[in-house]
């Protein structure tokens, strides 16, 4: 398992490289697409959760780390979550079912595609859960500094 996590960090390191992310976080994007697949992981197999939770889970993780890592470091949120998603994005159960329709295979195939259709919805819906409330958190921060401006205003 920590072989399996490591090598999260590793790629998530390389995809921030390649998405030309600043020099300064690339070391914490790493950290952040590790902590969302040891989550993913650790559910997976530790408790035999579906895909789909731990999928969920995971992306929660690594959102709430993003989240965390953009206000300390005064960066944009995407530079820590677009690389940390990518090793949670379920490449191989897509290709398995274009493999089984290339094989004639429908049946197969439209199940191994409706399964990974959720994951995908599922790494969705933990970005918009955690990005939603984070959003909420800052406008009703900003809400009350604007009402207790204004009461002393007054």
């Amino acid at each position: 398992m920590l072989i399996k996590i490591f090598a999260a960090f590793v790629a998530t390191l390389a995809f921030a490289v390649l998405f030309n992310s600043p020099r300064k976080i690339i070391f914490q994007a790493g950290i952040v697409g590790a902590v969302g697949f040891a989550i993913y992981i650790y559910l997976m197999e530790t408790l035999e959760l579906s895909s789909m939770t731990s999928n969920f889970a995971g992306t929660v993780g690594l959102s709430v780390c993003s989240e965390i890592f953009a206000r300390r470091y005064k960066e944009p949120v995407t530079v820590f979550s677009v690389p940390g998603f990518l090793p949670l994005v379920p490449g191989l159960p897509l290709y398995r079912a274009m493999n089984y329709f290339i094989l004639n295979d429908f049946v197969m195939g439209m199940q191994t595609f409706l399964e990974t259709c959720i994951d995908a919805a599922a790494i969705a819906m933990g970005i918009l859960c955690v990005s939603g409330l984070a959003k909420v958190y800052k406008t009703s921060k900003y809400m009350v500094e604007e009402h207790k401006n204004e009461g002393e205003r007054k």
